[in-house]
């Protein structure tokens, strides 16, 4: 066990996460300490952070940094950034200097390796000539479907395999929150920037259930999806069908997902996904005939069972298929999921591998003309990495890196969303839930209802 003394702090938050991307929670503990110097007095394994009283925190986690690489011998590329959005502190040194003195002040102040400053260039000069407006001046809407035709091993989401009867009878409370929320929109007057139907598999709805849900948003808060970026998670490829892919086109829905996560049959099966390879490579047969303008896609780097070969092929054909908006995430073992609770360590093994499938990511993508333009991290990722969107120019998706940003109003709708209401004044976020489970959801209805008026007290 490992005791690391930081002097002249109470609050051991950050250095207790800077020490999680080094070793395992019971390898380790964080002291807050002020005081006489420890120096020369602790035993093995026993260090004294800080003796000089520093009171800057990134200066203490520099040096906590060294010595864990120190001890470990290992260095994750992000340096002391902890946090699940790299690019928000990258970004407001972009734009008070240069993308180059960004470059060089996250490598000084944060550690963050050479190639990862790269990478937060790139996204930041992508957004800095892409994205207008500032984000807090519109809204954006979330719609939740907490539904899944099964649960995939590494998944904790608020995702359920429910009956028919159960999904129609969630569909009518989500469209009755939906006028309830956009009546206060409209006699608010919040402009909406983009909506995005997620879940879940937002496609386990029925084509009829999928228009009206969609009629239902468009009429609630005045949105017009030939001028409103409004995305549609189809996710699975097992649930889209063409008279799915009708509904949202005869709607003017331009935007869908179709999200492998592998091309691999045998990764498929091992995750828990009830499709083939095959079956994907039919969604997107059926998507680019119906003529969407947008079609993203996920893969997740870092599944059971597979190398560097397996990664590249996967990523080549959904390019060759025609995704123009691919996600790559690093996977997250994520409390909860089957896969934590078989192997607790997972997380921490296979780093070299999935830290080359993220190079060969990133070469990839670059020379078949895409550029990266959202990134984010999650806890338990395998070896601290990241998850980075990548767009053809022009394709990105407005939602996505205004929900990082943290900066805008999200109005979260059904079982499972987690509304945002940003107050520019104080440049902050409140938080307002729904209730995970679609059963409670309905059966608090009235409660979730009262949160709506939350977003406008």
């Amino acid at each position: 066990m490992y005791r690391f003394y930081i002097n002249n702090t109470d609050d051991e938050y950050h250095y207790l996460e800077l020490g999680r991307e080094f070793l395992p929670d019971d390898g380790f503990e964080v002291i807050p300490y002020s005081g006489a110097s420890l120096e020369g007095l602790l035993p093995d394994k026993s260090f004294f952070v800080n003796p000089g009283m520093s009171g800057d925190r990134d200066a203490i986690k520099r040096e906590m940094y060294g010595l864990l690489a120190d001890i470990t011998g290992i260095r994750p590329p992000w340096g002391t950034l902890t946090g699940v959005r790299p690019l928000k502190p990258a970004l407001e040194i972009a734009r008070a200097s240069s993308v180059e003195e960004m470059t060089e002040e996250m490598r000084r102040k944060y550690l963050v390796s050479p190639e990862k400053a790269s990478l937060l260039a790139d996204i930041a000069r992508y957004q800095l000539e892409n994205v207008k407006g500032q984000p807090w001046e519109k809204a954006s809407v979330y719609a939740g479907i907490p539904f899944c035709p099964t649960r995939c091993a590494y998944c904790s989401f608020a995702s359920n395999v429910a009956p028919p009867e159960d999904r129609a009878r969630y569909l009518e409370d989500l469209i009755r929150e939906t006028a309830y929320a956009g009546r206060l929109a409209k006699e608010h007057g919040t402009k909406i920037e983009s909506a995005y139907i997620g879940g879940g598999t937002p496609t386990t709805l029925t084509a009829e259930q999928l228009s009206e849900l969609i009629t239902a948003l468009t009429g609630a808060f005045g949105i017009d999806p030939q001028k409103t970026e409004f995305t549609v998670e189809a996710g699975r490829p097992d649930t889209i069908t063409e008279d799915r892919l009708d509904a949202m086109k005869a709607l003017g829905i331009s935007r869908i997902s179709i999200n492998p996560q592998t091309m691999k049959d045998e990764t498929l099966k091992l995750i828990g996904r009830d499709h083939s390879a095959d079956d994907i490579r039919r969604a997107y047969s059926m998507a680019s005939g119906a003529g969407f303008d947008v079609i993203n896609a996920d893969l997740i780097a870092g599944l059971p069972q597979e190398d560097e070969k397996d990664f590249e092929a996967g990523l080549r054909e959904i390019i060759g298929l025609g995704a123009n908006n691919i996600t790559i995430h690093t996977l997250s073992v994520k409390r909860g999921s089957r896969l934590k609770e078989s192997d607790p360590d997972y997380y921490r093994k296979n780093t070299e591998t999935v830290s080359e499938m993220l190079d060969i990511s990133r070469r990839v993508l670059s020379e078949a003309g895409f550029r990266p333009y959202y990134i984010y991290r999650q806890k338990h990722q395998i070896a601290a990495l990241e998850n980075t969107g990548w767009c053809m120019p022009g394709k990105h998706s407005i939602y996505n890196i205004r929900i990082m940003e943290d900066k805008q109003t999200i109005i979260g709708l059904g079982a499972g969303a987690v509304g945002k209401v940003y107050c520019p004044e104080e440049d902050r976020i409140e938080r307002i839930a729904n209730v995970s489970n679609y059963g409670i959801y309905s059966g608090r209805f009235d409660e979730m209802l009262a949160r709506k008026d939350e977003y406008y007290r």
